[in-house]
């Protein structure tokens, strides 16, 4: 019979320092099939973005680019500053300098190329600054044919990609300090069924000193891991757990599954004011399967700050 000691789980949540500051803007979909515009909007982004960083993010929904929950993309056709002559890059230059895009499917960033990739979840279109000063514009392309790329799919039909949106730059962005959670010790039977819960702790996220001239800012919470399907909110084990079984679920105040990878607004951010803000989160043990043993739980998600 196992001791009193061997059935309690600890554990350790980490949110690591933020390193990336990105956008997520999910469109209004068009018809299936249709061209499609990313950004089609007033960026305002930070002037001073370190080359490689992601400032803004498009999705493409299987739905919209074919009209089915999937479709087999065999070429893809890139054109830096939109139009003009192809190119094998993965990154390509904007209208806007320090300002490029990148194209990403099933999670590999494509330039010109026949990827042969059955498309399940949303393509994804990046702005990323580049190391050039930020001077703002129209990411509109200047050529005869304007689209940034163009994609074909197996049924044999072309869907365009266009980029379009004025940039306006912003000194500065919101520091979010990192912090590691502690989750209190709770004993193995407190957790008797898949999906029971327990050992709850409060926390905050604190976003601090955001400057004025923002349309909006959110965050978006990823797991360190990748989410697990099917299960809401819950961080895939870190390195360092032993216990097996459990997990931890990460939640709001209220107690429901976080939701993950995708941008929530920071509420009460103001254009004209900025300032620092709190949002309330707490995080629990989870056990996510029939056969369950004891002993240190861990694990970890960024927090993605994203700029409108």
């Amino acid at each position: 019979m196992k001791t009193t000691a061997e059935r309690i789980f600890s554990a350790i949540f980490i949110v690591p320092q933020l390193c990336v500051i990105t956008f997520t803007a999910l469109a209004v979909s068009p018809p299936a099939k249709a061209d499609v515009t990313a950004f089609g909007q007033e960026l305002s982004i930070p002037k001073n973005t370190a080359n490689g960083t992601i400032v803004a993010r498009h999705y493409i929904t299987p739905q919209q680019l074919c009209g089915g929950s999937s479709c087999k993309i065999t070429h893809v056709l890139a054109y830096p500053d939109g139009g003009g002559t192809s190119s094998y890059a993965t990154v390509l230059t904007t209208n806007v300098s320090g300002i490029s895009t990148r194209l990403l499917i099933n999670g590999r960033a494509y330039g010109t190329s026949y990827p042969e990739q059955t498309v399940t979840r949303p393509i994804e279109v990046q702005l990323l600054g580049d190391g050039r000063e930020n001077k703002g514009g129209s990411l509109a392309g200047v050529h005869t044919s304007p689209y940034y790329y163009q994609l074909r799919a197996v049924e044999n039909f072309d869907f365009r990609i266009y980029l379009k949106g004025t940039i306006t730059p912003i000194d500065g962005t919101c520091s979010v300090p990192s912090q590691t959670v502690k989750l209190p010790k709770t004993l193995i039977q407190r957790l008797e069924r898949v999906g029971s819960t327990a050992g709850t702790q409060s926390f905050q996220i604190q976003v601090n000193n955001c400057p004025k001239g923002y349309n909006r800012i959110g965050y978006t919470l990823d797991p360190v891991g990748g989410v697990i399907a099917n299960s809401p909110g819950v961080l895939p084990l870190a390195g360092g757990s032993t216990a097996s079984g459990i997990k931890i679920r990460v939640e709001n105040a209220q107690g429901a599954p976080a939701t993950m990878g995708s941008s929530i607004t920071v509420d009460g951010y103001s254009k004209a004011a900025g300032g620092s803000f709190v949002i309330p989160m707490q995080a629990s043990y989870i056990r996510t399967d029939t056969v369950a043993k004891p002993g240190t739980v861990k694990g970890a998600m960024t927090v993605f700050m994203d700029y409108r």
